[in-house]
């Protein structure tokens, strides 16, 4: 008779209780068995494995969730495929040390990114505005002035033209006068001469005409330069809208990539 057998049989009508003291001596019994049946070449691990076999198994540490608490800051680990980093969420107010997805951590950074840039643009544009308003308002005061003077211009070309063509005529009129009375007479020379005068008082009108007209197109070129810095006003202020949208639409990208748990 073994001796979980003796204190089954002898101990049912012990005033205590031995269910304790029983399955020790069961679990000794079958270690003791186990040792017959696995023979004397049986190893220490071989033993130490059966006897693990019987014990009750104690889990492993829960593995890492999105979202949950961690400890060390800047840990990185994998969750499900996906990289964590252990930090604060930056979309939590007093934020503790959480596994937060790099996904929220990439976002974050281009929305602060965005941030700055809008920051930077708002104080160039801001400058800018106003000194495209001061050039637009005294363009448009001096608008009047400048067309009356672009006028004055293009009556003098006008003029020019006139007695450049005049000129010509006369030129002309010399010459033929000059072959008519014989080019190498006393009167054919001043004939000659005189065409040679004439066609270079034509020549002289006719830079005069390139002058008024390049003062009439500048003066007139200033005007419109209204026009210009009126779609330079609007590709600021665009400039400056589409910097406000791309701040939302990071913003919004954030907001996705880190809800708490994700």
């Amino acid at each position: 008779m073994t001796l979980v057998e003796f204190l089954s049989v002898n101990c049912e009508t012990s005033s205590f209780t031995i269910t304790p003291l029983l399955h020790r001596f069961q679990q000794e019994e079958i270690v003791h068995r186990s040792f017959k049946l696995i023979g004397k070449s049986a190893t220490l691990v071989a033993a130490v494995s059966l006897l693990m076999a019987m014990t009750t198994v104690i889990p492993a540490q829960a593995a890492n969730k999105a979202g949950a608490a961690c400890t060390k800051a800047n840990a990185k680990t994998k969750i499900d495929g996906d990289s964590y980093v252990c930090t604060k969420n930056p979309t939590v107010k007093k934020a503790k040390l959480t596994w937060v997805w790099v996904g929220c951590i990439d976002s974050n950074k281009l929305y602060l990114d965005s941030n700055t840039r809008l920051k930077a643009i708002t104080e160039s544009a801001a400058k800018a505005l106003t000194l495209l308003d001061t050039e637009i308002a005294a363009l448009k005061n001096e608008a009047p002035a400048d067309e009356a003077a672009a006028k004055v211009f293009d009556q003098k070309a006008a003029d020019a033209k006139v007695k450049q063509a005049a000129a010509l005529v006369e030129a002309k009129s010399s010459l033929d006068d000059a072959t008519r009375v014989g080019p190498t007479t006393t009167a054919g020379r001043q004939y000659t001469a005189n065409a040679a005068t004439w066609t270079k008082a034509a020549r002289s009108y006719e830079l005069a005409v390139k002058n008024f007209e390049r003062s009439a197109a500048s003066l007139r070129d200033k005007i419109n330069e209204v026009a210009k810095k009126e779609k330079q006003k609007l590709s600021v202020q665009q400039t400056l809208e589409n910097s406000k949208i791309e701040v939302q639409s990071t913003l919004q990208n954030r907001k996705n990539a880190c809800r708490p748990g994700l």
